[in-house]
């Protein structure tokens, strides 16, 4: 069950990208690096996938600290954003600990809930509908965010990748349900 779980995992990574990783397999980490389970494939697509989408969801959040009218919509955003920080630290972090770099197999690419460079000028110049389109796009970042994390939680091996993604699906959760609060459905 746990393969299928893998398979399934990294088929949606690729399929929602374009299918095109170009960096290298990763080897086993070497005894001695305190890990006690395999970090793999599965473990680096996912850590990968998460770093972008965090990356391109801080320029989103960015703007909506800036932009959003609504102060609760603002603070909110600047939470957000704070906690998408953090997570990148822990990913790169995680990838160190394996002793493996960071590659951005979905640069430029248009995945749900990854917010394309497009739409984010487009929510800069949205004038009156700001909050509205900026929930939207928040909304579908932290919708397609949970399905992943929530993925990886049941397909990785590594436990501290693991327990990353477990918080970062408790997170998601958290958010949402405040962005829910601030902007009904």
């Amino acid at each position: 069950m746990t393969v299928i779980i893998r398979c399934v995992l990294l088929l949606l990574v690729l399929a929602g990208c374009g299918g095109q990783v170009t960096g290298p397999v990763p080897e086993p980490p070497a005894s001695g690096t305190g890990r006690s389970t395999p970090f793999g494939l599965t473990e680096r697509a996912f850590v990968e996938l998460a770093i972008a989408t965090d990356e391109q969801a801080v320029k989103l959040l960015d703007v909506g600290t800036k932009q959003a009218v609504q102060p609760a919509l603002k603070q909110l955003a600047n939470d957000i954003g704070a906690a998408r920080r953090a997570e990148v630290v822990e990913l790169h972090g995680l990838l160190k600990a394996a002793a493996l770099e960071y590659v951005n197999n979905h640069k430029g690419h248009d995945m749900p809930g990854m917010p394309t460079d497009e739409e984010i000028s487009a929510l800069e110049a949205s004038g009156p509908g700001f909050d509205a389109l900026f929930a939207k796009l928040l909304r579908a970042h932290l919708d397609e965010s949970i399905t992943v994390v929530r993925s990886a939680a049941q397909a990785v091996s590594d436990e501290p990748t693991r327990a990353l993604a477990r918080r970062m699906e408790t997170d998601r959760i958290g958010f949402t349900q405040r962005l829910g609060a601030v902007v009904p459905v």
